[in-house]
């Protein structure tokens, strides 16, 4: 089947619900995915780890502890 090229046509407004490519995999905006649609892991946060004993006092949300006991 040969390849058609589409018409030029007016994009509609849609409500704030499009995220401009400039924010994508950019500090402060979104996410991107990679090709098996996946968020890179360049892109995930480092959670941070403890080990030990005692829980941490206060833990953030995404924050990791394995009890040692």
């Amino acid at each position: 089947m040969p390849a058609r090229q589409l018409a030029s046509q007016t994009v509609p407004a849609t409500g704030g619900n499009v995220v401009s490519t400039d924010k994508v995999g950019a500090a402060n905006g979104v996410a991107g995915l990679d090709a098996t649609a996946k968020v890179p892991q360049a892109q995930l946060p480092t959670p941070k780890i403890t080990v030990g004993i005692t829980a941490p006092a206060s833990p953030t949300a995404g924050d990791v502890w394995i009890d040692t006991n």
